[in-house]
């Protein structure tokens, strides 16, 4: 009896001390959030503040400047400008043109007539293939009988390029006629040369 006694005794007491020490547990889990907040609170109150490098400075926006000559580092194009005086631009240096006679196009032709001559005045575009100017009077009055001979007047450039002026001979009194002017070049591939109307006339009268 005193074993059975004992024993139960025995049982009673162990539950309750495992009892005890389980609510300790329990407490001391529970407690562990709030002081673990406490702990971040105090570090975000005291963490470091933001720093600021360099603050931004409002700048005015550009004002359109109007009037006056723009200043003489300015240069515009391909044209320097001189120094001193203001903006005064270089005048250019006349150039020959690096095309040659486009043949697709006929331009107008400046034709001075007379009783029995004319002057054809025409510019002169140049070319490394350009070999000479024909010149032509092309009556435009039907005639009874044979018809005069087309015939032209060979004129050698003397500049590469330029105004150039020449006269045309032995033409009819009272007559119409159409003027023409010829480029001859070279050709650009093979032998030979090549000829078309560059500048034509509307039907003039000789005196």
């Amino acid at each position: 009896m005193k074993r059975r006694s004992g024993g139960l005794l025995l049982a009673l007491v162990v539950p309750a001390v495992f009892g005890l020490s389980g609510c300790g547990l329990f407490s001391s889990s529970s407690s562990s959030p709030s002081s673990s907040a406490g702990a971040d609170g105090a570090a975000g109150a005291g963490g470091d503040s933001w720093i600021v490098s360099e603050q931004g400075k409002a700048t005015p926006s550009p004002k359109p400047t109007s009037g006056g000559t723009p200043p003489p580092s300015v240069s515009f194009g391909f044209l320097p400008l001189n120094s001193g005086g203001g903006a005064q631009y270089a005048t250019p240096t006349p150039v020959c043109s690096p095309n040659m006679f486009n043949f697709s196009k006929i331009a107008g032709l400046d034709v001075t007539p007379a009783a029995t001559t004319a002057v054809l005045n025409w510019y002169n575009v140049g070319g490394i293939n350009l070999v000479e100017f024909r010149l032509y009077a092309i009556s435009q009055d039907l005639v009874v009988g044979d018809q005069r001979d087309v015939t032209y007047t060979v004129v050698k450039p003397k500049t590469p390029c330029g105004q150039m002026s020449a006269t045309i001979t032995n033409l009819s009194p009272k007559t119409h006629y159409v003027f023409t002017v010829d480029a001859v070049v070279l050709r650009r591939s093979g032998d030979g040369t090549h000829s078309a109307t560059v500048f034509r006339s509307h039907s003039l009268p000789t005196l």
